[in-house]
């Protein structure tokens, strides 16, 4: 999720909600989808995350009169236009940013832990040799290394 558009909210055109108001008078409270346009109509807005999963559902879910009760081809424009419209506003703006001379606005600041194991976890010592293993001198090792850190 891009996080400068999640807080976004995209107000239903009048010709979108007028095409829902109609959908909905002519659709029976148990239809498939008269929830969602009971919802769309009552809030009047779709935020980023309901307009990304619409989205999703329109172009792969929905068919036929579950399509067509959420004004399908006129709601997928208009989510479409909302959301193209806002990523690339917030793309020129990181680009020109970048433009001016700050540092790449596309990527998260970060620290950068560049130690092979960051969370400081010694790897056990495994025995090779023939001798070590019989006389168990790396869990002596091991031992030591404890006792020398609760020291």
């Amino acid at each position: 999720m891009n996080s400068d558009l999640k807080h976004d909210k995209y107000v239903l055109p009048d010709k979108l909600v007028e095409r829902l108001t109609h959908n909905l008078n002519n659709m029976g409270s148990n239809d498939k989808g008269y929830t969602r346009v009971k919802n769309l109509l009552d809030q009047g807005h779709l935020n980023y995350g309901q307009a990304k999963k619409f989205k999703h559902e329109l172009e792969n879910d929905l068919t036929g009169n579950d399509y067509e009760n959420v004004c399908g081809d006129d709601m997928l424009s208009f989510i479409n236009n909302c959301l193209n419209n806002r990523r690339e506003g917030v793309k020129s703006v990181k680009k020109a940013k970048m433009n001016a001379g700050m540092e790449n606005q596309f990527l998260k600041t970060h620290t950068k832990d560049k130690s092979k194991n960051p969370t400081k976890v010694r790897n056990v010592k495994v025995s090779t040799k023939n001798d070590d293993i019989i006389n168990n001198r790396a869990i002596y090792e091991n031992i030591d290394r404890i006792k020398q850190l609760l020291k």
